[in-house]
């Protein structure tokens, strides 16, 4: 029995830019280095499991079972908001890219401070800031069986 697994794990970076993308923006007085954000870690865990099959003296046959995703993880990857214009940052620090706060609610009456850089990290969505976070979909857990002959 041949049995082969795959981990893949990476974290893609991604660049908040200011309202009009002219600059990187500015959080707490500190300017941020291009890709200094870092998204969700692209975790995914694939296996494949053979059995050869001696027939005869030439002939053999292989088959085989193939899991991609085996443990099924959404992996949105580095889809991300880039812009803070669509950040849910208080109206007057967001035209100039300066960052020291982030809103709580809906209406941003609301405020907590901004402590860490992953606060700033919000889903974009998988077709695009317009559907929103939801839409965000990972690659589900695919099968694949198979046969090889050789003769």
């Amino acid at each position: 029995m041949l049995l082969k697994v795959r981990l893949s794990v990476d974290s893609s970076p991604f660049t908040i830019t200011t309202a009009d993308n002219s600059a990187r923006i500015v959080v707490n007085g500190v300017p941020t280095s291009l890709d200094q954000f870092r998204g969700t870690p692209y975790l995914q865990t694939d296996l494949r499991v053979s059995r050869p099959v001696l027939m005869g003296d030439r002939w053999t046959v292989v088959p085989f079972a193939e899991f991609f995703n085996l443990l099924n993880r959404n992996n949105p990857g580095a889809n991300y908001i880039g812009n803070v214009a669509s950040l849910p940052v208080p109206k007057a620090q967001a035209p100039a890219g300066k960052i020291t706060d982030i809103c709580t609610n809906s209406d941003c009456s609301a405020t907590t401070p901004v402590h860490s850089l992953s606060q700033l990290g919000i889903p974009a969505g998988g077709l695009g800031d317009f559907f929103g976070p939801c839409t965000t979909v990972g690659i589900p857990l695919a099968v694949q069986l198979g046969v090889r002959v050789t003769f």
